[in-house]
């Protein structure tokens, strides 16, 4: 009995030592961030066309390791958004003008839904600036901060937004994020994860979306005012009939 008791207590010190060293492991943005698409199966993106519908709109994505192209469609109008050919909009399945401005609002909103869709993998993508910025805690659970800014070059029309992401500490999901904007007036979003579900090895999560009274409120104050329950639901953030099929 003294002997197992022995071992016994020797594999609590190197189960403890583990993941210690898997916290531990993570200490600048880019460890986080390998851990965090690992765990959210992000780069099982690559090589399939996905499908699923938001509010009144189907949307589609494919993408490769040097392309992508989106699409929305509602009734016989669908919006295209390649990486390489920029935006086109089709009315029954023929290419239409669209003025400039109106290109740039369909462009924009095709892109916005696809970017929080496939979180994280898109943190990647070499216009973005990240830095780690420690722990907190949210609702007694620990969570690693990842700070998100832009370069000019390559970051789009919206490179001045900021945002973070609180990823958990014990599985690397992003349970909560938040960030500011500057268009039509500007503001502050936060936003928790719900409805969490995995399709072929990919992480599938909604949103509540929430903001708070002053839309000049630093972001890294948002989780403690959502604690308090100070933060205003504006909307839920649902992506319906979610299909994952392989290009062959």
């Amino acid at each position: 009995m003294k002997h197992t008791s022995k071992y016994l207590l020797l594999l609590l010190l190197l189960l403890n030592l583990f993941s210690c060293g898997e916290k531990s492991s993570v200490t600048d943005a880019s460890s986080l961030l390998i851990h965090t698409i690992d765990s959210h199966g992000t780069e099982n993106f690559y090589g399939k066309k996905i499908s699923f519908d938001f509010r009144d709109h189907s949307y589609t994505l494919y993408r490769d390791r040097t392309l992508y192209e989106y699409t929305r469609r509602k009734d016989t109008i669908e919006d295209r958004l390649h990486s390489k050919n920029g935006y086109s909009r089709y009315v029954n399945d023929r290419v239409v003008n669209v003025i400039d401005s109106m290109a740039t609002n369909y462009s924009n909103s095709v892109n916005s839904v696809l970017y929080f869709f496939q979180l994280p993998l898109v943190l990647n993508d070499p216009a973005v600036q990240k830095e780690y910025k420690g722990t907190t805690t949210i609702k007694a659970q620990e969570y690693h901060t990842l700070k998100v800014t832009f370069r000019q070059e390559g970051g789009g029309v919206d490179f001045e937004d900021e945002f973070r992401y609180w990823i958990n500490t014990e599985s690397f999901e992003i349970d909560y994020l938040a960030y500011s904007y500057l268009t039509e007036g500007g503001g502050v979003r936060f936003r928790e994860a719900f409805g969490k579900k995995r399709i072929d090895n990919i992480l599938f999560q909604d949103y509540r979306n929430y903001k708070p009274s002053d839309k000049l409120t630093p972001l890294d104050s948002l989780p403690g005012l959502f604690e308090k329950g100070e933060l205003e639901l504006l909307s839920v953030i649902e992506n319906e009939n979610i299909q994952v099929n392989s290009i062959e």
